[in-house]
């Protein structure tokens, strides 16, 4: 009887020093082609994972694997490297390696999606719904600045969104959110 119990307590023991913590942030991937951060929060046997869009959450199964918790979404993954590390794939697919770019997040920042915590992001929304003459204009506005609140490296993202504005505005000097879009950036886009 004590030998198994020492078992048991040698197998829990060995499960929680492999198990790794991560430490509440954000985390960046450029594995994608762009770069992407994400805000994580570990808590016990559970990840949450604050997407731009959406919060997910994972579970652990054992180990170092943590899986989707949505049914339909069962098959995606997080593997804990280490404290500031994870990997996150989908079974028979691509890993893409996340690293710790800031932990100076606070704890209600955390809570918040990615679009809660972006208020150019809101302003634009808010003027799509209270302004129908320039609706098109200001969702263009907010995808630039969900861009911005999202990425690091953005050139990819904001070069077709001010094609775009250029296409639907009168004057194409003067960008009509300045506040996201930067006169240098406008001017360095031109319409074909």
């Amino acid at each position: 009887m004590k030998k198994l119990i020492l078992i048991i307590f040698i197998v829990f023991s060995t499960n929680n020093i492999i198990a790794q913590t991560l430490s509440t942030g954000n985390y960046s991937s450029s594995d994608m082609g762009y770069t992407y951060t994400v805000l994580v929060k570990h808590e016990g046997n559970v990840i949450t994972l604050t997407e731009p869009n959406k919060v997910n959450q994972y579970k652990n199964t054992g180990g170092n694997t943590y899986y989707h918790t949505e049914p339909k979404y069962s098959h995606y993954y997080i593997k804990v490297v280490n404290n500031d590390k994870y990997y996150v794939g989908k079974q028979g697919g691509n890993e893409q390696l996340f690293t710790l770019s800031g932990n100076n997040t606070t704890e209600s920042e955390v809570l918040l999606s990615g679009i809660d915590n972006c208020p150019l992001y809101d302003k634009y929304l808010n003027l799509t719904t209270n302004d129908e003459d320039e609706v098109q204009a200001w969702a263009f506005c907010g995808a630039a600045a969900l861009a911005k609140c999202t990425y690091t490296d953005i050139s990819d993202y904001l070069k077709p969104i001010i094609k775009a504005l250029k296409s639907i505005v009168v004057d194409t000097s003067k960008c009509p959110c300045t506040d996201v879009i930067n006169q240098s950036e406008w001017n360095a886009v031109t319409i074909d």
